[in-house]
């Protein structure tokens, strides 16, 4: 599984639609003729990561708690992606 990040625009550019109200909640996925599984508990406790995962730092722990509005970023910040040449990618050995 791969698993980009994208800002509003982005999501505009990258697919022609609008993005998705935040956070998506369980209209959304009806309107979209999706599932929505029932498990998400808010009072739940975390589970402590494992081993090969106890570096990894959640998204808003980079990003911190910006209440500024969103800039886009400066054209010499974008990297245009081409079409890949060669075979897709594909699950490795883990």
């Amino acid at each position: 599984m791969f698993v980009h990040l994208v800002t509003p625009p982005e999501w505009r550019r990258i697919t022609g639609e609008a993005p998705p109200p935040s956070p998506v909640d369980s209209p959304a996925y009806t309107n979209a003729g999706l599932p929505w599984f029932d498990y998400y508990d808010q009072d739940a406790e975390d589970l402590a990561p494992t081993d090969p995962l106890e570096g990894v730092k959640p998204v808003g722990d980079w990003l911190g708690d910006d209440h500024e509005p969103w800039q886009p970023p400066g054209s010499h910040q974008v990297e245009q992606l081409g079409d890949a040449p060669g075979k897709p990618v594909q699950d490795g050995d883990w």
